[in-house]
């Protein structure tokens, strides 16, 4: 007689990701990664050790980050002749993040390798 293997249920599932890093898309374009801390019935995501990432193209707006040297820049050169916009990599750290589900897009799993 062969034993069969139970049918991992969704709360086995993430239960087996938490303290595993994920990536977290929002509708306004911003990435946050960190650590999955906590999921509700919600889909409220709580991230610890959280690196914010969001592109903009007018950098003025989050003045205080890129004044402070906390972005980098990316491809899109500047032309004032003909009108394009410069895009900005604005990345900040936070201890922790709560998400609301209602403004999730995407979930990625991060694969970690060990060494």
């Amino acid at each position: 007689s062969q034993t069969s293997t139970p049918t991992p249920t969704p709360l086995d599932q993430v239960s087996a990701i938490i303290g595993k890093k994920i990536i977290c898309t929002l509708d306004d374009g911003r990435t946050l990664e960190g650590r999955l801390e906590c999921l509700d019935r919600l889909s409220n995501i709580i991230l610890r050790q959280v690196r914010e990432t969001r592109i903009v193209t007018d950098p003025s707006i989050y003045g205080h980050w890129h004044e402070h040297g906390n972005s980098s820049n990316t491809s899109n050169t500047s032309n004032s002749s003909s009108g394009e916009k410069k895009e900005v990599v604005i990345e900040r750290r936070l201890s922790q993040a709560l998400i609301p589900g209602n403004h999730l897009v995407k979930v990625q799993l991060v694969h970690e390798v060990r060494v």
